[in-house]
């Protein structure tokens, strides 16, 4: 009884530490960070996950982008002639945990979490 005891302790504890390596190394992609800011952004603007409607949304990577950040235009595939913007925002997505922030591009400085 004691060894069976042990043994899932062992067991447990072997768990435990398995898992938080695996959170500590999560490191966020690019198309994972796209999907995670389009999803929190459909729910954020009450938008279907697609984007708007018939428009679809695409996620457009800045070259400011670092080790800790991916820095990310959310654009619409809207037909743009003339003057006019497919730009929805610009946001930060740590490469880390997925966590979703504003991105102020004026001041080149990552905001508020969403």
């Amino acid at each position: 009884m004691r060894s069976s005891i042990t043994t899932l302790m062992t067991v447990l504890l072997l768990a435990c530490v398995l898992n938080a390596r695996a959170v500590a190394g999560v490191h966020v992609t690019k198309a994972s960070s796209c999907s995670l800011l389009k999803r929190t952004m459909a729910r954020l603007d009450s938008l279907p996950e697609t984007g708007p409607p018939g428009a679809g949304w695409f996620c457009d990577f800045s070259s400011l982008s670092g080790n800790r950040w991916f820095v990310v235009a959310l654009r619409s595939n809207r037909a743009c002639g003339g003057d006019c913007s497919n730009l929805m925002g610009w946001y930060a997505v740590n490469r880390r945990n997925g966590e979703i922030h504003s991105y102020d591009i004026a001041k080149l400085r990552v905001g508020q979490r969403l």
